[in-house]
């Protein structure tokens, strides 16, 4: 049997079917990559980075920028995991910033199902060099970036390297065991 159009029946049939077919898996795929564990990335702008680090206040806060291009942030990123684990009951808190550009959205919550931070992770707004300075005018884009701030908000340590967990740990130990001012 034949459509007005002369196309075999059938054959309208199964493009119908694979339209609805690809329909439906195009329609599944957000259900997928929420079902996967990846926290929703939100856009933050230098302001709100600024913000974080202060409500977080009273506690010692690892700042951290990577991008998931970057090699040695590929190699540090587990350490910092560790190090929220280890420390969070004794009062640090990380706090993550990609500097992927929002068309690799996807490679980054690829990325974050696979490490399962245990601290929020940000997407820079921005990968001009006017985010970078409004951070901290001392960083020159160069990955990874992170600032240590004590309990009180004071930022403590600057790098613009990978870093380890030895590291990392001798520039927290003190500062936690430091209560904040008041």
């Amino acid at each position: 049997m034949k459509t007005k159009t002369g196309f075999p029946v059938y054959k309208v049939a199964c493009v119908a079917l694979a339209a609805l077919f690809l329909l439906g898996v195009s329609q599944q795929q957000p259900a997928l990559a929420q079902a996967s564990g990846a926290p929703e990335l939100k856009t933050v702008e230098p302001k709100d980075i600024k913000e974080l680090v202060a409500k977080n206040k009273g506690k010692v806060v690892l700042l951290n920028f990577f991008a998931t291009w970057c090699v040695p942030c590929h190699t540090e990123f587990p350490d910092i995991v560790k190090l929220q684990n280890k420390y969070k009951s004794q009062g640090l808190q990380v706090i993550e910033v990609s500097m992927n550009d929002i068309s690799e959205k996807d490679e980054m919550q690829k990325f974050l199902t696979e490490q399962k931070p245990p601290f929020p992770v940000y997407l820079a707004a921005s990968t001009d060099d006017d985010f970078y300075k409004a951070v901290d005018t001392r960083w020159d884009t160069a990955l990874p970036m992170t600032l240590i701030y004590d309990r009180d908000g004071k930022a403590r340590n600057f790098y613009v390297e990978g870093r380890n967990l030895e590291q990392f740990e001798k520039d927290i130990a003190p500062l936690l065991a430091a209560a904040p001012s008041k």
